[in-house]
């Protein structure tokens, strides 16, 4: 009798809400009505609104958590439940968010713990080539595909022409070691003198390289050149001073704000 009569004053309060559009409304009446029926459940009907407590709520939202419904959609439901409320002139103290222990649990980030070596545990070939770029010389994702041995790669240095380069401006990256060479020397074997996206199409490497980074967890539209940054800072240091080390990097991976550095060297 007491679900009956609370239900009642529930529908003639929904049939006279016509505020918000029809999903607005529909969710009112759901969660108005959800709120009866699990009242009934756990056996917290008062005999009337105006008989609403503190503590029925409270043993409410108690029954959702223990349901498995998520904080934020119970917040959502407490909206609806007390905006009703006073909309029948049924004032019920404690029911706020914070008296309710309800907060939005935040998603930590993923902290991305990856060397600059990382590409030697990549299997695929052409995704760790291009990752290796990235990495080893500083390039981005564009630059890698479209290097061309004969045009780019110098004898002691890998020069990046304005027509591929991110920023439209001539950079030359200079060849430190044994690494870069073998990696150099990789790409001109399988590409035949072509660029990567020329010998292996442009479609094809960008899905290659997509399912790579899905089967190492990695995110899809990160770029890995920071990691270049982080490893002349380390090497370059020690032999220039802070100075000319920043200066350097900068010119190598043509970076003018001093505070893209900063965030590449922070990553």
């Amino acid at each position: 009798m007491r679900k009956y009569s609370i239900r009642q004053t529930a529908n003639q309060y929904l049939k006279l809400a016509n505020q918000g559009s029809y999903k607005v409304r529909k969710q009112r009446a759901f969660v108005i009505r959800k709120m009866i029926d699990d009242l009934y459940t756990i056996g917290e009907v008062p005999s009337s609104w105006k008989g609403l407590q503190s503590h029925h709520i409270h043993h409410l939202v108690a029954h959702w958590k223990k349901s498995k419904i998520r904080a934020s959609t119970i917040m959502n439901y407490m909206t609806i439940i007390r905006h009703y409320l006073k909309s029948i002139d049924c004032l019920v103290a404690n029911v706020d968010n914070k008296s309710l222990q309800l907060r939005k649990t935040k998603k930590r980030k993923r902290k991305l713990k990856i060397e600059h070596d990382y590409w030697q545990s990549m299997n695929s070939q052409i995704p760790r080539i291009i990752m290796t770029l990235q990495t080893e010389f500083g390039l981005t994702f564009q630059e890698a595909i479209y290097i061309k041995p004969e045009i780019h790669m110098q004898e002691d240095s890998l020069w990046i022409t304005r027509d591929i380069s991110f920023n439209s401006i001539d950079r030359t990256i200079p060849i430190r070691n044994e690494t870069q060479k073998s990696i150099l020397d990789e790409i001109k074997e399988i590409t035949s003198g072509k660029t990567i996206a020329e010998s292996n199409g442009c479609e094809e490497t960008k899905f290659a390289w997509r399912k790579e980074l899905k089967k190492n967890a990695l995110p899809l539209n990160k770029s890995w050149r920071y990691l270049y940054a982080k490893q002349m800072h380390r090497y370059l240091l020690p032999l220039l001073g802070k100075y000319e080390t920043y200066w350097l990097i900068r010119i190598e991976m043509g970076i003018k704000s001093r505070d893209s550095l900063w965030r590449y060297l922070n990553e």
